[in-house]
């Protein structure tokens, strides 16, 4: 009786890009998609990162079945009543009326006048912008006096996969969905690209200085990364 090879387990797991840059160490990221991303030292070699990954291949697998469960459960929204949307953490669930445009939210739910027939989606993505310049832009300012760290401006950008960027001239650029998340989450996100500031690389100094300002930072950037999906519905 013949016996069947195993496959090996890493014939089953897709590089999905590998990121070369002078960091020191090797990063393995699954992100909110379930893709494989490789962050590594300039001149590590594809069997040195193949070898590495046969050696996390469990809790790769874990983590992108997880990724892959989350994505299944969510579907793109189609604004009608009773829908779930997020602000600041909290869930609201949608009801839409007629007249006088204009959005508020009342005793747990997201309510949205409309003006014309179908508009709430534009009028929805133009109220949360509006919200994040003023929460954003409040929170940067504040976090600003606390850490000590001066900027030249905020800006609300359109961005899908960046929650914040730092120009070469300190303007601080933050995505308008991340007003969907929790204030310490937005909190995280400012002080990062605050941080940027002083350190324009993610080195250790960089995440030294992050830390000492959020001791627990990585409890919000975990939190960002599962749920990531959630605010990429729009």
């Amino acid at each position: 009786m013949k016996t069947s090879k195993m496959k090996n387990p890493i014939q089953n797991i897709n590089i999905d890009k590998i990121i070369r840059s002078k960091r020191r160490t090797i990063s393995l990221v699954v992100t909110a998609d379930a893709k494989l991303i490789v962050r590594a030292p300039l001149h590590t070699s594809l069997g040195y990162i193949k070898n590495l990954i046969k050696q996390k291949i469990e809790w790769i697998a874990k983590k992108q079945e997880a990724a892959i469960r989350r994505n299944e459960t969510h579907i793109e929204k189609q604004f009608v009543d009773g829908e779930k949307f997020l602000f600041m953490g909290d869930s609201y669930e949608l009801e839409i009326k007629y007249g006088k445009a204009h959005i508020e939210l009342k005793q747990g739910k997201l309510i949205i006048h409309e003006k014309e027939p179908d508009s709430a989606p534009s009028d929805l993505k133009s109220w949360y912008r509006k919200q994040a310049k003023l929460i954003l832009s409040d929170r940067v300012s504040y976090l600003s006096k606390v850490t000590g760290i001066g900027y030249k401006s905020v800006k609300i950008t359109e961005a899908r996969k960046r929650w914040g960027s730092c120009s070469t001239k300190n303007t601080l650029n933050y995505a308008w969905r991340l007003v969907m998340t929790p204030l310490n989450v937005i909190d995280y996100v400012i002080i990062h690209e605050l941080v940027h500031v002083e350190f324009h690389n993610h080195s250790k100094h960089f995440w030294d200085r992050v830390e000492a300002i959020m001791p627990d930072y990585k409890k919000h950037r975990k939190w960002l990364k599962e749920n990531q999906r959630l605010m990429e519905l729009m």
